[in-house]
C-alpha cells in the first residue's frame, strides 16, 4: 500500500500556489483561469488556495506583489560618475524583469480592463518602481550639470522605458525579422537619451 505523502508545509503551499497562478494567469489569461485549474497545476485542493488567498481576487494581488513587488524593483540607480553605463545597468535589469514575466505581463495589460481594482495596482507594480528609481537618477545628473539645464527628467524616464518595453516585445514576436540585437538595441536607446539630452561635446 503506498504511503501518503506528507502534508506540504504552509510556506510551501502558498508558494506553490503562487507558482501555479502564474503559469495558469500566463496560459488562460486571469478571466479564463479558475481557482480549481490552479489548485489542480499547485497539487493542493481548493480549500488550501482560499485559506491562503481568500479570492481569485487575493491571489492576482499576490502574483503581482511575488512577480514585481518592491525587493525586486525597488533598488535604486547606481550613482557615478559614468551615466551612461548607470543607465546601461538599469536598462539591462529592466529588460531581464520583462524577459522574464513577459507572459504574464502580456495578461495584466491584456485583461486589465475586466479587473479595475487591479490596474493601477499592476501598472504601479510592473512600471512604477523602476521609473522612479531611473526619474531620481536623471534629477541627479541635472543637477550635477550632466545633462542640460531645462531637460525633463520625467520626460526622458518615459521615453526609456517605453523604448525598452517596445523592444522586448517586439523580439518576442516569431514573425518579426529585427536586423539588430538585443544590446545593439539597449545602446541605441541609452544612446539617445543621453546624446539628446547630454552637453555638447566640449561641455560635459
Amino acid at each position: 500500500m503506498p504511503t501518503e505523502s506528507p502534508p506540504l508545509p504552509p510556506a510551501s503551499a502558498r508558494q506553490r500556489l503562487l507558482d501555479a497562478a502564474t503559469q495558469v494567469f500566463s496560459r488562460e489569461g486571469l478571466a479564463g483561469s479558475t481557482t480549481r485549474e490552479i489548485a489542480r497545476v499547485a497539487g493542493v485542493n481548493e480549500v488550501t488556495l482560499f485559506r491562503h488567498f481568500h479570492t481569485k481576487e487575493g491571489l492576482i494581488s499576490a502574483v503581482v506583489g511575488q512577480n514585481f513587488g518592491p525587493p525586486i524593483l525597488s533598488q535604486p540607480v547606481a550613482a557615478t560618475p559614468d551615466l551612461r553605463a548607470d543607465l546601461q545597468g538599469h536598462a539591462r535589469r529592466y529588460e531581464t524583469l520583462l524577459r522574464q514575466n513577459l507572459p504574464l505581463i502580456r495578461t495584466m495589460l491584456g485583461e486589465i480592463h475586466h479587473h479595475a481594482d487591479h490596474e493601477r495596482q499592476v501598472f504601479q507594480a510592473i512600471f512604477r518602481p523602476l521609473r522612479e528609481a531611473l526619474l531620481a537618477r536623471l534629477e541627479g545628473a541635472v543637477r550635477e550639470g550632466r545633462l542640460r539645464a531645462g531637460t525633463n527628467p520625467g520626460m526622458l524616464a518615459d521615453q526609456f522605458g517605453a523604448m525598452l518595453f517596445t523592444g522586448v516585445l517586439r523580439r518576442s514576436s516569431p514573425h518579426l525579422r529585427i536586423e539588430y540585437s538585443a544590446e545593439e538595441h539597449l545602446q541605441g536607446v541609452v544612446d539617445l537619451i543621453v546624446g539628446g539630452a547630454g552637453l555638447p561635446p566640449g561641455q560635459a
